[in-house]
């Protein structure tokens, strides 16, 4: 039924799903239950369902539950969700899950998650070191990914990642990959001295920024 993480066939292979009440894959935010599945002797089952009470007063409440869930699935080290960002992801994450995102839960695309899994264990597993400020791809132009950002380290505000640099560094443009622009971005202080430009893309919105032109 469901998908190996990889490994030796030996040992039983376990993924977490975010579900519904109907059992079905949903993002983590709206999810009642943790489900995990294991796999043996090449059949997958339903080794146990979590109940996920995400109703909270606090992050601190938040990440508390989280671990305590986390630390009731042994050997299990994938998780599979409609969607997942922000404390959520940045708590799986540092306790060494394989964190994938799909609609579906089709064979064909389980069977890209084991493939992923295996081709990419030693990045996913080393927690590899991220920047956190925009980097610079050519001469002048700079780049960051404040999704990816944001998914690892939730503490981090577009503010605190870009306002350093639009106030100190030179540059001659600055993409960045948002979900959405930030509302100070529009602020007469930047968008007069600043032109700013949006795309989508599959992945969110592209903001690009230049500096404007003396007599624009």
């Amino acid at each position: 039924m469901f998908v190996l993480k990889g490994g030796e066939h030996c040992m039983a292979e376990k993924i977490a799903l975010t579900v519904d009440r109907e059992k079905r894959l949903i993002n983590f935010a709206d999810s009642a239950y943790l489900k995990i599945i294991a796999k043996n002797n090449g059949i997958w089952q339903c080794e146990k369902t979590l109940p996920l009470d995400l109703n909270v007063n606090s992050t601190d409440e938040l990440r508390i539950k989280i671990h305590t869930i986390i630390n009731s699935i042994d050997e299990c080290k994938i998780l599979l969700s409609a969607g997942i960002s922000g404390i959520p992801y940045y708590i799986f994450d540092k306790m060494g899950f394989s964190i994938f995102e799909t609609a579906d839960e089709t064979p064909e695309i389980l069977e890209e998650v084991v493939t992923e899994t295996k081709n990419n264990k030693k990045e996913l597993t080393t927690g590899s070191e991220m920047s956190c400020t925009p980097t610079e791809i050519t001469d002048g132009c700079y780049f960051l990914d404040y999704i990816n950002l944001e998914n690892k380290y939730p503490e981090i505000t577009t503010k605190k990642a870009l306002l350093p640099f639009l106030k100190t560094k030179p540059f001659i443009s600055l993409t960045v990959l948002l979900s959405h622009l930030p509302p100070w971005l529009e602020a007469d202080e930047y968008s007069k001295k600043m032109e700013i430009t949006t795309q989508k893309n599959s992945k969110g919105i592209l903001v690009s920024i230049r500096h404007k032109m003396c007599g624009e």
